[in-house]
């Protein structure tokens, strides 16, 4: 019985995977705004490539990630452009088709969790790693479908993501860092508005929409 009062004394503070999962969607749906630099690393077949670049989000649904070598990704919540200017292309994707992960930039963590199994990477949780405390989980596809069969996030204690780790079913690698991360400070509507080079080949809705 002594024990038992013992125990009753403490307070049990702990989260499970699921409270993580929601804090982090929580978290997201509530920014006004956010703006970080980031780093993606690839790897296959003991070939590595780096790009740079910066990412704004605005809600809802405004997203500018423009790398530096010129390539970006823009959407006013509506309509998404891709433009690889190295290729001369533009793709003009309406979003308001069922896209999935490539839809709604409020909705897309949502989707992604609903589309993978996911559990903590490790018995000790936040983990420490080499950058910090992180919470780390690990990601499985429940359908296997093209993307990522596999990802890695690792969450800070403010519960955003910081890094994810993505593998493919063609055994490529894709790594990506975020830093210098700020939220809900001014960034104007024009940021997120993308005129079509006169040059550029246009491609309309290349991305086919999800089957119900």
């Amino acid at each position: 019985i002594f024990a038992y009062t013992n125990l009753n004394a403490y307070q049990f503070d702990f989260l499970t995977v699921r409270d993580v999962v929601s804090k982090v969607k929580k978290k997201f749906k509530k920014l006004k705004t956010l703006q970080a630099t980031f780093t993606v690393i690839s790897k296959k077949g003991g070939k590595v490539t780096r790009q740079n670049g910066r990412i704004r989000y605005k809600s809802r649904d405004k997203l500018m990630i423009r790398f530096y070598n010129g390539q970006k990704i823009v959407s006013n919540g509506k309509m998404m452009w891709i433009y690889i200017p190295s290729l001369n292309v533009v793709a003009e994707q309406d979003l308001n088709s069922k896209l999935g992960f490539f839809g709604k930039s409020s909705s897309g963590l949502k989707r992604l969790f609903m589309k993978y199994h996911y559990k903590f990477a490790s018995k000790q949780q936040p983990e420490q790693t080499k950058e910090g405390k992180f919470y780390t989980l690990l990601l499985k596809q429940k359908e296997s479908r093209s993307g990522f069969r596999r990802i890695k996030l690792w969450i800070s204690e403010k519960y955003m993501i910081k890094k994810a780790q993505g593998q493919s079913s063609t055994g490529k690698n894709v790594q990506i860092l975020f830093t210098n991360i700020r939220t809900n400070i001014p960034i104007k509507n024009g940021v997120f508005k993308f005129d079509i080079p006169s040059h550029a080949r246009v491609i309309k809705n290349p991305m086919m929409s999800e089957v119900k």
